[in-house]
């Protein structure tokens, strides 16, 4: 049985730092740009490949070139490309960045597509299945539910319809939604909730808490989520207690706030533990 597979939105994404937002009008030097692949499913299973972790992503990319760096960044990061369908009718989505490094934050523009990845015909194989907004709506249409022979994982931005925290045994809210872990002993789930720099809150219905947030260098923020949600689902996967678990998703997570994309700094699962083992002397 392989281990995860992740379910969801890729794009490919200009990501340019300034220094300060330019004001209307304004023209500003740009302090660096990069072309990256990005969304939640996908730097989440970048992050299990670079912990180790077998992991697919099935998600939908168009016949062009930006589908075709998708496809080999895939590859290149030791993620199962089986499940990502190539649709020679749709535009692979695509997203402009804007990272302000003064400020730490970003400007987030999107151009996306609305066709959902089929289910796979090996969906057994999976012990994990972990989603975003777009997934989550997937593996409704496949007629995947909690309680079956995968545990299923959600790291979902913003309250959408249809979203229900009994669906998931890793229920991964932004604080957007909500900062409530107490729904883990009604659901009987693991509720995580990542407050960035202020670190992160935990439930699994027996054990609650907070996991304070590493001390390293950031340059972006962005993407950060995104890769706390795949290390999360790493930790479960080699089985770690939830404080533990946090922590390591915290580390990950800080650690990839070294570089301007979401993923260029996420580290290895020898550069974790080396970083973790220093953290303890």
């Amino acid at each position: 049985m392989s281990q995860v597979l992740c379910v969801g939105v890729a794009t490919v994404d200009n990501i340019v730092l300034v220094e300060k937002y330019p004001s209307a009008n304004q023209r500003v030097v740009a302090l660096d740009s990069m072309r990256s692949v990005g969304g939640p499913a996908t730097t989440a299973a970048v992050t299990l490949a670079r912990l180790g972790i077998e992991v697919s992503l099935a998600c939908v990319i168009g016949d062009d070139e930006e589908g075709r760096f998708i496809f080999e960044t895939l590859k290149n990061e030791g993620v199962d490309t089986r499940n990502v369908e190539v649709v020679s009718n749709i535009n692979t989505a695509r997203g402009t960045i804007v990272v302000s490094k003064s400020e730490q934050s970003r400007a987030i523009m999107v151009m996306p597509h609305e066709q959902l990845p089929k289910k796979p015909a090996d969906i057994s194989r999976y012990q994990w299945i972990h989603v975003d907004q777009a997934g989550m709506g997937a593996i409704k249409s496949w007629g995947i539910t909690r309680g079956g022979s995968a545990k299923l994982s959600i790291d979902i931005g913003y309250q959408i319809p249809g979203l229900n925290p009994g669906d998931y045994d890793l229920y991964a809210p932004s604080e957007n939604i909500t900062t409530d872990t107490s729904t883990a002993i009604r659901d009987k789930n693991i509720v995580v909730i990542s407050q960035g720099e202020r670190g992160s809150l935990y439930s699994d219905g027996l054990s609650s808490g907070s996991v304070p947030s590493i001390n390293s260098e950031i340059l972006s923020t962005l993407g950060a989520g995104d890769v706390f949600h795949g290390a999360l689902v790493a930790a479960q996967v080699w089985n770690k207690e939830i404080s533990e678990a946090v922590l390591i998703a915290n580390t990950v997570a800080g650690l990839s706030c070294r570089g301007l994309d979401g993923q260029s700094r996420i580290p290895s699962q020898s550069e974790l533990d080396a970083f973790m083992a220093k953290a303890k002397i």
